[in-house]
């Protein structure tokens, strides 16, 4: 059963370090955390995947958080970045359940 909370990828969605030490495209976190639950959506769903992305982005903006919107806004599209591939996998997951369980439905029918 997939949890009320996304993993740990998802539950951290970090402050990328700012100092000139870090590369472009490198993602460094200081700890920062916003957890995202989800158990109240159906990942199936193209609204609830909606809602997700929709939470995701707010707590990428909490966690990154600056007084410079740039950096801000670096950080925030990084920290979304960084979960996207868990994102991918939870709805791909939601979605061949609920296709398996619409065959298995009809299959009994017949």
């Amino acid at each position: 059963m997939f949890r009320s909370t996304l993993f740990a990828a998802l539950g951290s969605l970090a402050l990328i370090a700012t100092a000139g030490s870090a590369s472009a495209g490198e993602f460094v976190s200081n700890g920062r955390t916003s957890e995202v639950r989800h158990g109240d959506l159906n990942l199936s769903k193209a609204s609830d995947q909606q809602q997700l992305r929709q939470r995701i982005s707010r707590a990428a903006s909490k966690v990154c958080s600056s007084m410079d919107r740039s950096t801000a806004q670096m950080c925030k599209a990084r920290a979304i970045a960084q979960v996207e591939a868990p994102i991918n996998a939870a709805i791909a997951r939601a979605e061949t359940s609920e296709r398996y369980a619409d065959a298995g439905a009809k299959g009994v029918q017949n």
